[in-house]
């Protein structure tokens, strides 16, 4: 008896390749299979979406999809990890390379999907990929940004005051209500006017009350640390909180095009010139380091980025435009940032930078 060779055809797509526009009532997505050309965009509902995608799972070897951080914030990643998708959350960017003034979400989704395929053939640098914290890393930092976002609701309704004192040919700065200020507007403004502040004040003095409680909490839950005079407890949990995992960075220049702190370019040929900085990075980390930076011009004299810019910042400056202060600050931030980024990763230590520690309590 001859038996006959059966033999079984793997019919079953490599690698699927899905960029995606994602919005809240639809997702509008471009696929692409194996090396066939991009096929043309599709439109889901969010609820229809991941019973599509589990299909391309079954189908295929390998699916990797990628959409653009935002509001949606990580949600959809997880979900689709745990179907077994790998899933990659890019940087928010103008897709209109051409600059033909035509941006819809099927155009997007379509330079989305070719650059998600350059960037699988090892072009790293079409894709700017975000990482995806875990659910732990997520709240740590959504607490330390919790703490900004009423410190910016204190300030929003201190201006809000101060626009209507100003309407009223009273003009005030600081802290409008408390103290002098205070005994200031009731005896000048009209019953009308106090009414209104007397709303905005109770409003703030809750928040702030707030804030402090977030505050100490977070210094409280904070791991204990050595910390640099002008360095507190709570900007540097802050700072740890938005940047997670420092061992990410290979290099410096990383770290400075993630805070945002570098300098723009223009050049061609034989010229060269640099510009403001880019402000590509986290706006608030780079506003951390900024605050950060002028507390090391006042405590650490010493510092070995104060070399360069001691004659514009330190204590025996000479008159200087504040121009020329604020890119100075903003060139010693950046060096922080660096510096700081060498300590904790154990590539230098703090003598090496001539930063002078603060005693452990």
């Amino acid at each position: 008896m001859q038996t006959a060779n059966t033999h079984t055809v793997e019919n079953r797509i490599g690698i699927s390749k899905i960029a995606i526009d994602m919005h809240l009532k639809s997702f509008r997505i471009v696929r692409q299979q194996d090396h066939a050309a991009p096929q043309p965009a599709q439109k889901f509902t969010p609820e229809k979406f991941y019973p599509w995608l589990a299909k391309e799972i079954a189908q295929a070897k390998r699916v990797v999809v990628c959409y653009e951080a935002g509001c949606f914030g990580y949600g959809p990643a997880r979900r689709m990890q745990q179907m077994g998708a790998e899933v990659l959350v890019i940087a928010p960017q103008n897709w209109d390379e051409q600059s033909k003034r035509q941006v819809n979400d099927k155009l997007d989704a379509q330079v989305m999907c070719r650059r998600l395929n350059d960037h699988l053939c090892g072009h790293k640098k079409a894709l700017s990929v975000v990482r995806i914290p875990t659910l732990e890393e997520e709240a740590r930092r959504a607490e330390g940004r919790l703490r900004g976002q009423l410190a910016g609701q204190v300030r929003r309704l201190q201006s809000m005051g101060r626009s209507l004192l100003l309407s009223q040919g009273l003009a005030l700065k600081g802290r409008w209500w408390g103290g002098q200020s205070w005994i200031k507007i009731q005896t000048q403004m009209a019953p009308w006017v106090i009414g209104q502040l007397e709303i905005l004040k109770q409003v703030i003095l809750a928040t702030e009350k707030q804030l402090k409680e977030v505050e100490a909490r977070l210094k409280a839950t904070g791991p204990e640390k050595k910390l640099f005079f002008g360095e507190g407890e709570l900007t540097s949990e802050l700072l740890d909180r938005e940047l997670i995992d420092l061992t990410r960075f290979s290099n410096g220049r990383q770290v400075g095009n993630y805070f945002g702190l570098c300098p723009s370019e223009s050049s061609s040929g034989e010229s060269r010139r640099l510009g403001s900085i880019t402000k590509h990075g986290s706006p608030r980390l780079r506003s951390l380091m900024i605050q950060l930076a002028w507390r090391v011009v006042g405590f650490q004299p010493d510092y070995r980025g104060m070399i360069r810019w001691k004659e514009v910042l330190g204590a025996k400056a000479q008159k200087t435009s504040p121009s020329a202060r604020k890119k100075a600050i903003v060139a010693l931030a950046r060096r922080l940032a660096v510096d700081l980024w060498r300590m904790r990763t154990g590539r230098a230590t703090a003598e090496e930078l001539g930063l002078r520690m603060r005693q452990s309590a």
